[in-house]
């Protein structure tokens, strides 16, 4: 009986927030490089601290796609503003991971210790001329939408894939740290949230094994032939993605209803499954990218050592891939519109609850 009542709430949340569309007037995305607009190249010109508040790293094309990132395509598909914090290179949380970045003499960016500690000195800012918040003239709990896309550096190499956490710590620790980045937004006014789920990285060039397309040793992973089983490397990524997806799936609607704490009052939140989206495009790439399709390839190549990188001569608009890891432009150009749909609560591609 327990059980169906649950299950009869779940379900009742979940019919009702598409009824409830708002104007979106604001957009502020958390992530890595999946998102990363400008944001790590902030760190750098900043001598690897944090950007002074009020940095505006929302508008580069010069990203890990190619071009623009799914931010930017959303945006312009919603007519909203667009503040980026995800830092290439990013995890959620360096308390289950850590990894020095030489660029910047630090360890990289994490979500929980540096993006979001930043964006909340940017809901504090005041501009000393006018006495307002020039930064985010309009922010508020009916008009700004939150996204988290987080992953794909935690669950993969120099992580959880190589055993890299730190010790006692598992992937629940990693979900964990997830519930407590909506927390923080949570506390200062975020009201919709949008949750990334993890893209299917066992089909990357990177993960996948050669004989599904995969990439042999890269920059990325100078010694992938001699480290691993290219098989179980692909299947690990396809468990932990998996996994992790499924927590997901469960746990939005555990925080927001079923849990006696109500994690998130009055709260919107929708999951998007920008993994299944990911694998539509990689069985059925004629439908989603320009000719000659390529969903296995990727554009840009480099040498080991990250050297004599040259680009393909096809259009970069034909690649799911820019390169071993990264989604190409035109890949992200699908995910940010999607990502329209989802939060005007209509896509197929999300849950909603």
């Amino acid at each position: 009986m327990r059980l169906r009542l649950i299950i009869a709430a779940a379900g009742t949340a979940a019919a009702t927030y598409p009824t409830k569309p708002f104007t979106v007037e604001n957009v502020i995305a958390f992530g890595d490089s999946y998102t990363d607009s400008g944001r790590l190249s902030a760190y750098s010109a900043n001598n690897g601290s944090t950007p002074p508040p009020a940095t505006d790293t929302s508008t580069s094309n010069f990203t890990a796609s190619g071009g623009y990132s799914w931010g930017h395509f959303a945006t312009q598909q919603l007519g909203a503003r667009y503040y980026d914090y995800a830092v290439s290179g990013a995890f959620c949380s360096n308390n289950i991971f850590e990894r020095f970045l030489p660029s910047i003499n630090r360890t990289f960016p994490s979500v929980l210790e540096d993006e979001i500690p930043s964006f909340v000195e940017d809901v504090a800012y005041v501009n000393a001329s006018t006495g307002t918040n020039t930064f985010y003239p309009n922010r508020a709990g009916d008009n700004t939408v939150y996204a988290l896309w987080i992953g794909t550096n935690d669950l993969g190499g120099d992580a959880f894939l190589t055993d890299s956490q730190h010790a006692g710590l598992t992937i629940t620790d990693f979900v964990d740290c997830i519930w407590a980045v909506f927390d923080a937004i949570y506390a200062q006014g975020g009201r919709h949230f949008v949750l990334f789920n993890q893209a299917p990285l066992e089909r990357s060039p990177l993960y996948a094994a050669p004989q599904h397309g995969g990439a042999g040793d890269t920059h990325y992973w100078p010694t992938k032939a001699e480290a691993c089983n290219n098989t179980e490397t692909e299947q690990k990524m396809l468990e932990y993605t998996t996994n992790v997806n499924t927590m997901f799936d469960y746990g939005a609607p555990f925080q927001l209803l079923v849990n006696k704490t109500r994690r998130w009052p009055d709260a919107s939140f929708a999951v998007f499954n920008v993994h299944q989206l990911m694998l539509d495009i990689h069985e059925n790439p004629e439908q989603y990218l320009d000719a000659p399709a390529n969903a296995t390839g990727y554009y840009h190549h480099c040498a080991v050592d990250g050297s004599n990188c040259k680009n393909s001569e096809n259009p970069l608009s034909s690649y799911m891939w820019y390169d071993e890891l990264h989604p190409s432009e035109k890949t992200d150009e699908i995910i940010g519109k999607e990502f329209a749909r989802v939060v005007g609560g209509n896509s197929s591609y999300a849950t909603y609850w």
